[in-house]
């Protein structure tokens, strides 16, 4: 009888025991090797690299790995100041070496996930937090551009227009880096009302192709028309240049500009979901937006934004309500936004009908409903 395993290895001949052409089953491996990100690939070749001069200095086997010898790789490279992070690409590296090769996995292990739990705690405990770039805001993008258009020597050369364009196009879509490098003109169409839309043919989270459509403002359709060469071919690319040069150009764009280091490929992405955060948009609209499959990253780039409208902060504004300043004293920004006046124009007219109960927040009452919506 024929093995059925559902290890089959990813070897370059055929599984004995079954006749299959060659070229039939080169399709096969090309398909298979198809079901991962280029950029994917490359990072696993990295790792499995770096374990196979580890395990030779240590005198045991590459593959089949042992669990033991897994667990103290892991370990040896937190110890050379890996980030937690680091260490699960590592790990997922080794694991798909192994089930490709139809082996065993040895991370699956009770060992080599207790290291890797032991580790985490670790570097909990001594301060470390997995760095995170900068979020190109809509502030950061205002000063961008000011620089651009500022009086002497002329900034806008066709390069900085084409850098200027695509930060615009990648905050409006949140657009990964690899995403950007692949737009060509055929994606992007004007709307009657001057905005646009961009198709996004796919993704990180969308390898199949289903395809997304994003909105792009009325002045970042005006940026790509400025970059858009005449009669340029539909399947012209739209940047031209490559994911990590994206990269490259938008931070030498903001250190330019004064915002200093820290910006990369996802800055624009990071930016726009905290500016949406900050107007109050939920969770869930900005996984739609951004075509997150899973909510804990856009939860972590805006964390700061929610803190802003968790239950202590809406406890202070409601307090605010109360304890108004006096005449002299400064407006609190957040009544003028909450309410758009000037709340002493209102105490000047004396007191409402309904006065509130200036016992009400010694007491615990609740606010009243229809202030309570003006709050949220």
């Amino acid at each position: 009888m024929v093995s059925t395993s559902s290890n089959t290895p990813l070897s370059h001949s055929p599984p004995t025991g079954i006749h299959l052409p060659v070229t039939g089953w080169e399709r096969v491996l090309d398909a298979a090797r198809n079901s991962r990100a280029p950029t994917t690939t490359k990072t696993y070749r990295t790792y499995l690299a770096a374990w196979a001069e580890h395990a030779e200095r240590r005198g045991v086997a590459v593959r089949p790995a042992h669990p033991a010898a897994v667990a103290e790789w892991l370990t040896t490279m937190a110890d050379e100041g890996k980030s937690i992070s680091t260490l699960g690409v590592a790990r997922a590296a080794l694991a798909a070496a192994h089930r490709e090769a139809g082996l065993e996995d040895p991370t699956t292990t009770e060992l080599v996930r207790r290291v890797l739990s032991g580790l985490a705690r670790e570097s909990a405990r001594s301060g470390k937090r997995p760095s995170q770039v900068k979020g190109l805001t809509a502030d950061d993008l205002r000063r961008i551009l000011a620089r651009v258009h500022s009086p002497g020597p002329p900034q806008a050369t066709p390069a900085v227009l084409r850098d200027v364009a695509m930060i615009q196009v990648m905050r409006d879509a949140l657009l990964r880096r690899g995403e950007a490098a692949e737009l060509v003109w055929a994606d992007v169409s004007r709307a009657s009302d001057g905005s646009g839309r961009l198709v996004i043919r796919h993704s990180k989270t969308d390898p199949e192709g289903r395809g997304a459509v994003a909105y792009l403002g009325a002045a970042t359709m005006d940026a790509l028309e400025r970059i858009r060469p005449p009669d340029v071919s539909p399947e012209a690319s739209v940047f031209a240049i490559s994911g990590p040069y994206i990269s490259v150009r938008i931070a030498a764009l903001a250190e330019k500009a004064g915002l200093g280091k820290g910006y990369s490929g996802h800055s624009c992405r990071i930016g726009m979901a905290q500016d949406l955060a900050a107007e109050g948009y939920s969770l869930t609209q900005l996984m739609t937006a951004g075509r997150w499959a899973n909510p804990a990253m856009p939860a972590r780039y805006t964390r700061n934004e929610a803190a802003a409208r968790n239950a202590v902060a809406q406890y202070y504004r409601q307090l605010s309500l109360f304890h108004k300043p006096g005449p002299a004293a400064e407006k609190p920004p957040v009544e003028q936004r909450l309410f758009g006046h000037d709340l002493s124009s209102a105490e000047a007219k004396g007191p409402s009908q309904n006065p509130p109960n200036e016992h009400a927040v010694e007491q615990g009452a609740a606010i009243p409903n229809h202030t309570a919506l003006h709050l949220l």
